[in-house]
């Protein structure tokens, strides 16, 4: 009797400490960002981040995220492209800068192109999930998230209740998948936290990443976390190597 006690506690125990290394965040892709990295730590598997702001460096962010997937996990990334944005030869480049294979980093980002905010819908309600079941992605990236729902035939209403539909789908399969979930905004004008699409956009995701641009820096904001660091133009008007993760 003590001896199936001890084997039933033991197997607990084990059940115990599985439960507990599957739900710890310690499952993280780098952005290839050095600030960025070191400010967050990276992105983090169960989590849904927004990068919102005027930065430059948010347009290459999605392909570097692309890279560091394949040389973190050797695992595919499904990148859902809702602004045009999506860049092969970008991918392609930051392969080679980190002397990657890049037919073999190409080919473990699974594509989806939407033109339209039904088309985008309809992707993240419909097609993402047997997406996920068929490539066992690590990340899930989507590009300028919030553009199409800016569509000028959309009513407000109409708008809010697509992007809550959407973002809740979002948050839903990053949970149930274990999923590293980045989301882009590239704008001008960052969202606005406290009213519209901003709101809905910034009250559901984990994190907010905040880069706004500056003449000689570009200042780095964690809007949840209450952390904040700069990178630091060089003397050329260049950023430098350190802020793309390619100098240690």
């Amino acid at each position: 009797m003590k001896n199936n006690r001890s084997t039933q506690d033991n197997k607990i125990a084990h059940t115990s400490s599985s439960l507990i290394q599957v739900i710890r965040p310690d499952i993280i892709v780098p952005s290839g960002i050095a600030e960025l990295d070191r400010l967050c730590g990276g992105f983090k598997a169960g989590e849904l981040t927004l990068v919102d702001g005027n930065s430059g460096l948010i347009a290459d962010l999605p392909n570097q995220i692309c890279v560091n997937t394949y040389r973190t996990f050797h695992s595919e990334t499904i990148y859902i492209d809702a602004g045009m944005c999506a860049n092969p030869y970008q991918i392609a480049r930051y392969a080679r800068l980190l002397e990657l294979d890049q037919r073999e980093v190409l080919q473990n980002v699974v594509m989806s192109r939407a033109f339209t905010v039904y088309q985008l819908s309809t992707i993240i309600q419909e097609l993402l999930e047997p997406m996920i079941q068929k490539c066992s992605p690590r990340t899930l990236l989507i590009g300028m998230l919030p553009a199409l729902y800016h569509d000028h035939e959309l009513s407000a209403r109409e708008a809010q209740t697509l992007l809550t539909q959407d973002l809740t789908k979002i948050q839903q399969l990053t949970t149930h998948y274990t999923l590293i979930t980045v989301c882009t905004n590239l704008d001008a004008m960052p969202l606005s936290p406290s009213n519209g699409l901003g709101k809905t956009l910034y009250d559901r995701v984990n994190e907010i990443v905040r880069m706004k641009q500056f003449e000689q820096y570009t200042s780095l904001e964690l809007l949840k976390t209450q952390k904040s660091t700069t990178i630091v133009r060089g003397a050329n008007g260049q950023l430098r190597l350190e802020a793309f993760g390619m100098v240690n």
